[in-house]
C-alpha cells in the first residue's frame, strides 16, 4: 500500500512537472519562432543529434542499472559518477575535435562558431546523473518536479531574451545549455549526497553485464531515433530540417509530457513488483490504459487543429509544417504500448533478449529509412511512423513472455481511447467546416478545442474505459494524501 501512494504522489508531481514544463517550452518556442527562421532550427538540430547520442554513452544504462537493484553502497554511486563525468570529458573533446568536419559537410560555417558551445550539454548533463537518480530511487520526484520547473523557466527567459535582442540562433543554444546547467545546480545545491571514499571504477563490474547491454539498446535507439534528421540535413535543406524539428518537437511535448511522467515513477515501482509478476502484469496493464487515456485525444486532438493554431500564433512562414507534424503525431499514438513493454523487459531480462529484440527492429527501421529517405520529408516522417509502429509491436511481444500479454489484450486496451478520440477529432473539424469564414481564427480554435474536450470527455463518462476509471482513481488518492498531509 505504501508504494502505491509513493506511485501516486510520484505521478502526480511528475505529471505536473512536465504539463507545467510543456505548456511553458510551448508559449516560449511560439514566441522565438516568431522571432527566428526555419534554417536557424534546423543548424542546432543537426548538433542537438549528436549530443543525444553522446548522452546515451554517457549514462551506459548505469541509471537504469542503479534504480533497478534492491540495494546500492555509496562506492557504487561514487564509481557511476567517476565514469560519467570521465566519458563526458572524453566525448566532450570527440566532438571539439570534428567540429570543423561537420561545419565542411553540411556546408555551414556557423556551426564552427556554436557547436563549442553546445557540445557543453553532453559534460553539463553528466554532472547530476547520480542526484537524479538518487531523488528517483526515493521517489521524491516532488523535488525533481521543482528543479526542473525552475530551470526550465531560467532557461526560457534567456532564450526570449536573446531572441528579442537579436541574437537570433544563439537564443536557442542559450536555452538548450541554460536549463541543464540550472537544473544541475540545483540539484547539487539541493542534494547531501557527494563523491566518497577513493573514487574506483571496479565497483561497475557487477552492473556492467546488465548496463552494457542496456546501452546497446539504447544507442541505437538514439542513432535511430536522429538519424533522419541528418540525412535531412545533408539531402534537403536547412530550412526543410527545421520544419520537420519544429513538427516533432511539437509532437513530442505531450508524448513526453505523458510517458515521462508514467515511465519516470513506474520503472521503479514495477523494478520492486520483479517477483510478483500476477501484481506486476496488473501494474503495467493500468499505466497503459491511463497513458492511453491522456494520449489518445491530445494526438488526435492535435491532428484537427493545427492549421487553425499556428495561422493564429505564427508568421505564415511556418504554415509548410503542418503535415509533417500530422504525420507523426500518428507515430505518438503508439508510445504508451512501446514504453511500458519496454520497461518491463528492462525489469524482467537480463538485456540479452532486450538487444535482440532491437536488432530486429534496427533491420525493420533501416528497410524503411533506406526506402523513405530519397523520396520526400514527407516520406521520412511516414517512416518514422512505420518504425514507431514495429517497435511497439515488437516490444509487446517481448514483454508477452513474461506477463502473458496477448495481441487481443493490447487492441482491446486501445479501442476504447482511438473510437472515442476519432469521434472528438470529426466534432472539430465539423466545427471548421461550419465557422470558416464566420468567426475569426482565434474564435475557431477556442471553440474547437472547447468541442473537443467536450465531445471526449462526454464519451469518458458515458463509456467509463478502464483508463478513465483508473485516472479518477490516481487524482482522488492524490487529493487525498495531499489532504492527510495539511
Amino acid at each position: 500500500m505504501e508504494l502505491k501512494k509513493s506511485v501516486v504522489r510520484g505521478m502526480a508531481w511528475t505529471f505536473a512537472e512536465k504539463i507545467l514544463t510543456s505548456l511553458f517550452q510551448m508559449v516560449v518556442g511560439l514566441v522565438l519562432m516568431n522571432f527566428l527562421y526555419e534554417e536557424d532550427y534546423g543548424v542546432i538540430r543537426l548538433l542537438v543529434v549528436f549530443t543525444t547520442v553522446c548522452s546515451v554513452f554517457v549514462d551506459s544504462g548505469f541509471s537504469a542499472a542503479l534504480i533497478r537493484r534492491k540495494e546500492v553502497s555509496d562506492r557504487e554511486y561514487s564509481a557511476v559518477f567517476l565514469f560519467n563525468v570521465s566519458i563526458a570529458a572524453l566525448f566532450y573533446v570527440i566532438l571539439l575535435s570534428i567540429t570543423p568536419a561537420l561545419a565542411r559537410y553540411y556546408d555551414a560555417p556557423v556551426i564552427g562558431r556554436i557547436a563549442p558551445v553546445l557540445f557543453l550539454l553532453v559534460p553539463v548533463g553528466s554532472l547530476s546523473n547520480i542526484q537524479n537518480t538518487i531523488l528517483t530511487r526515493r521517489f521524491d520526484f516532488k523535488t525533481i518536479t521543482k528543479y526542473t520547473l525552475w530551470a526550465t523557466f531560467v532557461g526560457s527567459c534567456s532564450a526570449v531574451v536573446m531572441a528579442v535582442s537579436g541574437c537570433g540562433v544563439w537564443s536557442l543554444l542559450g536555452q538548450r545549455l541554460v536549463t541543464p546547467a540550472v537544473r544541475s545546480l540545483l540539484l547539487w545545491v539541493g542534494s547531501d549526497w557527494r563523491p566518497s571514499g577513493r573514487l574506483s571504477f571496479r565497483p561497475l563490474r557487477s552492473m556492467f553485464g546488465y548496463s552494457s547491454r542496456l546501452l546497446l539498446s539504447d544507442i541505437t535507439n538514439a542513432v535511430y531515433g536522429n538519424i533522419s534528421e541528418l540525412f535531412i540535413g545533408k539531402m534537403y535543406t536547412k530550412e526543410q530540417l527545421g520544419l520537420y524539428d519544429r513538427g516533432k518537437q511539437y509532437k513530442d511535448m505531450p508524448v513526453s509530457a505523458v510517458i515521462s511522467s508514467v515511465q519516470n515513477v513506474t520503472f521503479p515501482a514495477l523494478s520492486k513488483l520483479q517477483d510478483d509478476p500476477v501484481k506486476m502484469s496488473t501494474s503495467a496493464h493500468q499505466v497503459t490504459v491511463v497513458m492511453n487515456f491522456l494520449i489518445f485525444p491530445v494526438m488526435i486532438g492535435l491532428i484537427g487543429v493545427v492549421d487553425d493554431f499556428i495561422a493564429v500564433f505564427l508568421p505564415q512562414r511556418w504554415m509548410p509544417v503542418v503535415p509533417y507534424f500530422r504525420i507523426l503525431c500518428i507515430s505518438g499514438l503508439f508510445a504508451p504500448l512501446s514504453v511500458v513493454s519496454y520497461n518491463i523487459l528492462k525489469i524482467k531480462s537480463d538485456g540479452k533478449m532486450i538487444f535482440r529484440l532491437e536488432i530486429i527492429k534496427k533491420l525493420i527501421a533501416t528497410a524503411v529509412l533506406v526506402a523513405m529517405i530519397p523520396i520526400s520529408v514527407k516520406a521520412i516522417a511516414w517512416g518514422q511512423t512505420i518504425i514507431y509502429f514495429s517497435d511497439a509491436v515488437i516490444n509487446m511481444l517481448g514483454a508477452g513472455r513474461f506477463l502473458r500479454w496477448t495481441v487481443w489484450g493490447r487492441v482491446k486496451a486501445t479501442i476504447p481511447y482511438l473510437c472515442s478520440s476519432l469521434v472528438m477529432l470529426a466534432a472539430v473539424r465539423g466545427v471548421h467546416c461550419v465557422l470558416a469564414g464566420i468567426m475569426p481564427l482565434w474564435g475557431i480554435l477556442v471553440t474547437e478545442i472547447a468541442v473537443g474536450v467536450v465531445v471526449y470527455m462526454g464519451l469518458a463518462l458515458l463509456f467509463r474505459p478502464s483508463g478513465w476509471r483508473e485516472v479518477r482513481i490516481i487524482i482522488a488518492q492524490a487529493l487525498q494524501s495531499r489532504g492527510n498531509r495539511a
